[in-house]
C-alpha cells in the first residue's frame, strides 16, 4: 500500500506561522537553563529578563537525575522546552509552569478571549446546538 502524502496549503502554512509568532510572543521562552546546587533547583532564564527557579523534586521527569545530568540541561532552539539528551527528556516549559505554578497573564487571558470571540461559524454552531435541545443535563449519582 502506497503512503499518501498530504501537503499543507499556503493558507494553512501562513496560519501556522501566525500561531507560532503569537505563541513566541505570549508564552514563556527560555534563553538558557542552569542548575542551582545550593537550592537544588532548575533555573529558567526567560526572555525579557525574568528568572524562574523550580525545585527539582517537583519535576517528576527529573527524579533520580544526578547533579551532572541536571547541569547538562539546556533549552531547545525555540526556548519552549527543557532538554536532557542523557535522560532522554523533552519537557514543555509552558506545561511545566502551568502544572507547578499555574499559568496566569497573557496566555490565560488568550484562552478566555478565545471563548468570548464571536464569529458567524460560532453563532451557527450555537444555533444548531440549540435546535438539538442545548447541553445535555448532568447525570446525577443514584
Amino acid at each position: 500500500m502506497k503512503t499518501k502524502v498530504v501537503m499543507p496549503t499556503r493558507a494553512e502554512l501562513a496560519e501556522a506561522r501566525r500561531r507560532g509568532k503569537e505563541a513566541a510572543r505570549v508564552e514563556p521562552r527560555a534563553e538558557r537553563i542552569s542548575y542551582d546546587t545550593r537550592k537544588k533547583a532548575v533555573v529558567l532564564h526567560l526572555r525579557r529578563g525574568a528568572i524562574v527557579s523550580l525545585p527539582v523534586d517537583r519535576i517528576r521527569w527529573l527524579e533520580g537525575a544526578s547533579v551532572r545530568q541536571l547541569r547538562a540541561l539546556y533549552a531547545d532552539r525555540a526556548g519552549d522546552a527543557i532538554i536532557s539528551d542523557e535522560l532522554d527528556v523533552h519537557i514543555s516549559i509552558n506545561g511545566l509552569l502551568s502544572d507547578l505554578i499555574g499559568l496566569t497573564g497573557p496566555a490565560a487571558m488568550m484562552g478566555t478571549a478565545g471563548s468570548d470571540a464571536a464569529s458567524p461559524a460560532k453563532a451557527a454552531a450555537a444555533g444548531a446546538n440549540g435546535k438539538r435541545g442545548g447541553r445535555l443535563p448532568k447525570k446525577t449519582a443514584a
